[in-house]
């Protein structure tokens, strides 16, 4: 799908080098998402990777060679959440309808490649919630650059299949515009020697593998008629193959002449990819955004014997929004009902282009696309010139269908997490492994005439996970507030109770609505304190025994007349009794990631049958005590960040059960150890390597996080010796001077010396330090390559932040500057995307600068890795140079796209001033 994505990520680029892999390839040995094994600990046994596992994203030829068994992250992106069953509730408005569906096309993840397998400490991801307006999710991603298979990475399938919503990968075959090679889909639809499709066989094998829902097929390159021919044929050779609980959906692009021509409509031309006779090709089709009409598309999907309501017509929010053109409305036939499917593109809008990846405008964001400005999917006042809400049109479903049911308003991130009431680690997070079922109807409130409360999600505080429900407003003494949260249908006996955790109000009734009774039924609990003003509220069930529950809500009161803050933290169905959970055997650690030499990221792996388990919880020990470090519904986990205090550590892995209870007895502990403490490691920088006599510079060190103390030598300066990482010094003399430091820590000491470091001159030297790049002799015509005219190299040094240079095209962007003859340089400061106002993900990560004197014979001065600022500064010992080459070793935090609004080459336009 061309749209604004591509252009933002790619810098307006008319063209994208793609990777170019050969047929002789596809017999290559295997190739994975940058998780190298990079050695082994003596110490310990443990394999030692360059990173923490990451979702897959993969070529055809990598697919091809792909093996779960052989691939270190593989057990990292499993889901082992099954797909739950799920129900309709009542229609909330007039307007909704029981038979159309919703296909969500999101960008589940920031990146194609990058993203971590389980989660991390980043607050700002799409923690989707609205599942009950979706009926199947589509993880969109894709790239010439990163990958073009890409699955859906573990957590996301969890939460999904928690909720009821199968969900799919993306095979996405870009345009040439944008990096589409043909020749990939040549590769992907190529039989072996027995007619068989290795390809497909590797999608069944990966989506059966990692326990997602099947493929979205986005095919836009151009290719020729017997490739396009042998697609549907590909096409058949899956439906044929798959499991039942599997789905292939395809997109409105190619046509079977093999030309990209999005026809807008399910037609004669088209239809061979969705139906093939009495042959399903395609179980769902999404049509283009281009369509005008689509009672041609329903007439033809019935005429092919399929459901209309198979198709989806597209609606693309990725730029816009709630402010799109085309609306949930525009959809639907003169009876006022949906004529085919809702397909919506990029509703992760709410996060990335509306939400600026802030946390509060996507939350008001998911109300405005899903619900509805009054934030109550009741409510139908919305004209059809604007956008009406998700719920206005397509009525709601549910997961809760038995017992036990538990929910903590868990939505997946936050600022801490808690457990049972109590914060019991600090710090931002996602982890939408763990993503409780939210409410169904966001929100239903009705307030007696003088309360005013109103729900939001909140990360204020949380009674398990990270959030809750916050009821805020008005309350009058005694007047009552109802909630209805979810709709459900569970049929209970006179033993079941239903558990509600509440803080800040006086009185909470559970208010049931049952099958077949015209009136809801109240019911009356018992109060239990708990910790930290968390108060528990049982019910008995038994008046609603043997009846069917089909809403779930409460009545609340308080006793004083005021503004109030409730939070609702807990809910919980069934009746508590004793289930057998699976015990965890073979706990080991499968790996390792190097953070620094006080830290490190730990991969490990247990086995266990996981009956009557719903989740693991990670535990370190610390001064006797289990100290919270993770959660995940996998066999494979990942701690991050583990501080070394000793050599070993020992660590808990304890089943959760379907109840929220700990079984410690049937837990597994390990010991883990260190890599061992070494020396510290030590660089220096200076704010200016070139100053006058009395001026003051910085020199700072950049040391192991081990150091406990570094010590600076400068002879000659003032003063001569001091400590800290970061010192001030001048000198009462001009010369040129050494700069020593030494880093010291529990193992002993570093020496770090730069010989002839500082140049110090008289002020009345005639030197002027200035920026070299934007003289008038100064020019740049070599390097990598560019996007287009307006983003070359000459962007880079024009002095102006609102201009770039941007190559998209390059694994290992470069690009060389020419002074025009030789001139004294003592640093440099580049400006990346931050700077420019692009997202700071796009920031350089690693590059080294060089120069020379000719042109062909390089010295490099600097090596900068691991950066994330906007704006990086490298000072150097002077050196004399006519060319100076910028190389982006990784050009971006997780991709290869160079964004470089400013590079300033700092220094002297003449020669001379360096003394032999």
């Amino acid at each position: 799908m061309k749209r604004k994505t591509w252009k933002s990520v790619f810098c307006y680029s008319a063209t994208v080098l793609a990777l170019t892999f050969g047929a002789n390839l596809l017999f290559a040995p295997n190739v994975y998402a940058e998780s190298y094994e990079s050695g082994i600990n003596k110490d310990s046994g443990i394999p030692l990777f360059d990173q923490v596992p990451e979702s897959t994203a993969l070529f055809p030829e990598t697919l091809l060679n792909w093996n779960p068994k052989s691939d270190p992250d593989a057990p990292f992106n499993v889901s082992k959440v099954p797909l739950s069953t799920r129900v309709q509730g009542k229609k909330m408005n007039i307007d909704q309808s029981t038979e159309a569906k919703v296909l969500s096309i999101a960008i589940v993840n920031q990146h194609t490649k990058g993203t971590p397998s389980q989660g991390g400490t980043d607050k700002a991801v799409y923690n989707f919630t609205n599942w009950q307006y979706v009926d199947t999710l589509v993880a969109w991603a894709g790239s010439s650059g990163e990958g073009i298979i890409v699955p859906p990475s573990g957590d996301v399938t969890d939460s999904a299949h928690r909720n009821g919503v199968p969900v799919v990968g993306t095979v996405f075959f870009p345009p040439e515009a944008y990096g589409g090679k043909s020749e990939w889909v040549e590769q992907f639809v190529r039989k072996d020697r027995k007619g068989n499709f290795p390809m497909a066989d590797k999608l069944l094998e990966m989506s059966s593998t990692y326990g997602f829902d099947g493929w979205f097929i986005n095919q836009e390159t151009n290719v020729n008629e017997q490739t396009a021919s042998a697609m549907k044929e590909f096409m058949l050779y899956l439906q044929a193959r798959k499991p039942k609980n599997q789905q292939v959906i395809w997109y409105d692009s190619m046509i079977p002449s093999g030309n990209v021509a999005w026809q807008g409509a399910l037609n004669d031309t088209n239809q061979g990819y969705f139906q093939e006779g009495k042959k399903r090709v395609s179980d769902k089709m999404f049509i283009d955004f281009r369509w005008q009409g689509l009672v041609s598309s329903r007439e033809k999907a019935t005429q092919l014997k399929r459901d209309p309501y198979e198709l989806f017509a597209g609606i693309d929010v990725q730029a816009n929004g709630v402010n799109s053109r085309r609306k949930p409305s525009s959809i639907l036939g003169t009876d006022g009902t949906p004529l085919v499917s809702l397909g919506l593109y990029c509703p992760d809008w709410t996060l990335r282009d509306g939400g600026q990846y802030d946390i509060d405008r996507y939350w008001e964001n998911e109300k405005l696309l899903w619900i509805n400005p009054q934030g109550d999917p009741r409510a139908v006042e919305s004209p059809k010139n604007e956008w009406q809400g998700v719920s206005r049109y397509y009525v709601e479903k549910t997961p809760v269908t038995s017992l036990p049911f538990l929910t903590n308003f868990n939505v997946g991130n936050g600022d801490a997490i808690y457990k049972n009431g109590t914060k019991v680690k600090e710090g931002t997070f996602n982890n939408r492994s763990i993503q409780d079922v939210m409410p169904t109807y966001r929100w239903v409130i009705d307030n007696d005439e003088e309360n005013q409360l109103k729900a939001a999600i909140s990360y204020e505080d949380a009674f398990n996970g990270g959030s809750s429900i916050k009821l805020t407003g008005q309350m009058t003494a005694d007047k009552q507030t109802f909630i209805k949260l979810y709709a459900a249908q569970v049929k209970v006996t006179a033993s079941d109770t239903v558990t509600v955790v509440t803080k800040g109000a006086d009185e909470t009734s559970l208010v049931l609505e049952l099958k077949g009774k015209e009136q809801p039924l109240t019911i009356q609990g018992t109060q239990h304190p708990l910790e930290n003003g968390w108060v528990q509220t049982t019910y008995s069930l038994k008046p609603a025994a043997c009846q069917t529950i089909t809403t779930v809500g409460l009545n609340i009161k308080n006793a004083q007349t005021e503004v109030a803050s409730i939070y609702l933290g807990q809910l919980r169905m069934g009746k508590e009794k004793a289930t057998p959970v699976s015990a965890i055997s073979n706990l080991t650690f499968s790996g390792k990631t190097i953070v620094d030499d006080l830290t490190e990221s730990i991969r490990m792996r247990w086995e266990t049958k996981g009956k009557n388990t719903a989740s693991y919880r990670i535990y370190r020990e610390v001064d006797g005590q289990l100290q919270f470090e993770g959660e995940t519904a996998n066999t494979s986990y990942t701690l991050l960040n583990q501080e070394r205090t000793g050599d070993t550590a020992t660590y808990q892995v304890i089943p959760v059960d379907h109840y929220g209870r700990e079984e410690q007895q049937k837990g597994a502990a390990a010991v883990y150890t260190f890599e061992a403490l070494k020396k510290p490691e030590i660089t220096i920088n200076a704010s200016n390597t070139l100053i006058s006599v009395g001026e003051t510079i910085t020199l700072s060190a950049d040391v192991s996080k081990s150091t406990e103390t570094v010590g600076w030598e400068v002879v000659g300066a003032t003063p001569e010796s001091a400590s800290g990482k970061e010192v001030s010094l001048s000198f009462a003399k001009a010369g040129i001077y050494t700069v020593k430091a030494i880093a010291a820590n529990a193992t002993g000491e570093t020496e770090f010396i730069k010989e002839n470091y500082l140049h110090v001159y008289d002020q009345n030297a005639g030197i002027k330090i200035e920026n070299l790049s934007t003289l008038p002799t100064t020019t740049a015509t070599q390097g990598s390559g560019y996007t287009n005219d307006r983003e070359s190299y000459r962007f880079a040094l024009d002095g102006n932040l609102n201009t770039k240079w941007c190559d998209n095209g390059s694994e290992k962007p470069w690009m060389i500057a020419d002074l025009g003859a030789l001139k004294t340089i003592s640093g440099f400061e580049l400006f990346h995307a931050g700077a420019g106002g692009e997202s700071p993900e796009w920031n350089t990560r690693d590059y080294d600068i060089s120069v020379s004197n000719d042109g062909n014979d390089w010295t490099t001065v600097v090596q900068h890795r691991g950066n994330t600022a906007n704006s990086s500064k490298d000072a150097i010992g002077l050196v004399e140079a006519r060319y100076v080459k910028l190389s982006l070793e990784k050009a971006e935090q997780n991709g290869k796209t160079a964004r470089i609004y400013d590079w300033q080459i700092i220094g002297v336009n003449q020669i001379g001033i360096i003394k032999p």
